[in-house]
């Protein structure tokens, strides 16, 4: 008799008997002879599996059922049916292959949420590389917590509606303006309107900690504010492409989630223009000044910086890491960390000083990014 003949006519009598530990022995072989012969499967193969492992899966307790999911979750070609079928089981047994698993499609995912709520729905957020049905299912009908979960995927695709109907929500929600402030892929207009829910936010917060009678000079204040800061972004010599990128800084500034840890994200995820106007923002610069800082030929400069900050090595490494041509030396790398412990961090601040009164004196010509 083949192994999966023998498999089958066990599982008819272990069924029979009715016994939990005998039934999960019986899966446990079942998913090991599965699992060592997969790659080289068939579709018609791999559907004995689907029937035996699905009729199985019903009749065995919880905690076997986890196992089983937390092994076929990454297989590629793991028993579709079986897959389904865990995936609308508790979220416990669900979330491994609702979280991993490529065999579930977006028709699959939208169906699953739609059946069963919330919990599902955060474990399907951590999915990589979401598709545009599935965040505009998510975001229409997920609620606040599992909308701020898709936001903050990075890999996941959003179309032009949802987008929208994100930045929409943003402008009374301070945290979600934060968590789209770290996205790349806004488009500009609606990357302006999310400035503008930002304006707005910070100028509420500002109302309510005063006196009424100093509400509307605030509001007014706060606005020629942010039209001063604009206006220091000149036309026309080369920092036009900065735009998008300082827009979501500034708002990150303004919601007070922007620090050293942000900067050091967005740096190691490659985004340069992020990165500088993080560090321009933070050490109080101008935009040509970081840009220099971290991509001129001088690297020292990255580390003057970091320490003068206060920031740590990793985020040194991580600017610099920004240098195509530094990224990948191992030896480079060492010997910035050399000459970043050694540096004097009272000298390192100095050196900052001197760098933010010599861009006050040049603030004429200069891009400032605060005032």
């Amino acid at each position: 008799m083949s192994p999966i003949g023998a498999l089958l006519r066990d599982l008819e009598t272990t069924l029979a008997r009715e016994s939990e530990d005998d039934r999960a022995v019986i899966l446990s072989r079942l998913t090991d002879l599965f699992l060592s012969t997969a790659d080289g499967m068939a579709e018609d193969q791999i559907g004995v599996f689907d029937v035996v492992i699905g009729r199985l899966a019903r009749a065995i307790e919880s905690r076997a059922r986890i196992e089983l999911s937390e092994r076929l979750a990454p297989v590629a070609s793991a028993p579709s049916g079986v897959i389904r079928q865990l995936a609308l089981d508790d979220i416990a047994v669900a979330r491994p292959v609702l979280v991993a698993s490529p065999r579930l499609s977006d028709r699959d995912l939208v169906a699953i949420a739609s059946a069963k709520g919330r919990d599902h729905m955060l474990a399907i957020t951590e999915r990589a590389d979401l598709g545009e049905p599935v965040t505009d299912f998510l975001i229409l009908r997920g609620g606040r917590v599992v909308t701020h979960a898709v936001a903050a995927n990075q890999s996941a695709r959003f179309s032009r509606h949802g987008m929208g109907v994100l930045v929409m929500r943003a402008a009374q929600d301070d945290a979600l303006q934060a968590t789209l402030g770290t996205r790349a892929d806004i488009p500009d207009d609606l990357t302006s309107q999310l400035m503008e829910a930002a304006k707005a936010s910070a100028r509420r917060r500002l109302e309510a900690s005063l006196e009424p009678t100093m509400a509307e000079a605030v509001a007014g204040a706060v606005a020629r504010s942010a039209e001063t800061v604009e206006a220091h972004i000149p036309v026309g010599d080369g920092f036009g492409r900065f735009g998008a990128a300082l827009a979501q800084i500034r708002m990150l500034d303004e919601s007070g989630a922007l620090d050293e840890a942000m900067v050091a994200a967005h740096a190691e995820a490659g985004r340069a223009e992020h990165a500088i106007c993080g560090l321009a923002v933070l050490t109080g610069l101008s935009l040509p000044s970081a840009e220099q800082i971290v991509m001129g030929p001088d690297r020292e400069a990255v580390l003057l910086i970091a320490r003068g900050m206060d920031w740590g090595w990793p985020t040194a490494r991580s600017l610099i890491g920004l240098r195509k041509s530094e990224a990948g030396s191992a030896g480079a790398l060492e010997r910035a960390q050399r000459s970043f412990d050694g540096l004097a961090p009272m000298t390192a601040r100095r050196v900052l000083g001197f760098l933010r009164m010599r861009d006050g004196a040049q603030s004429d010509s200069s891009a400032h990014v605060r005032t």
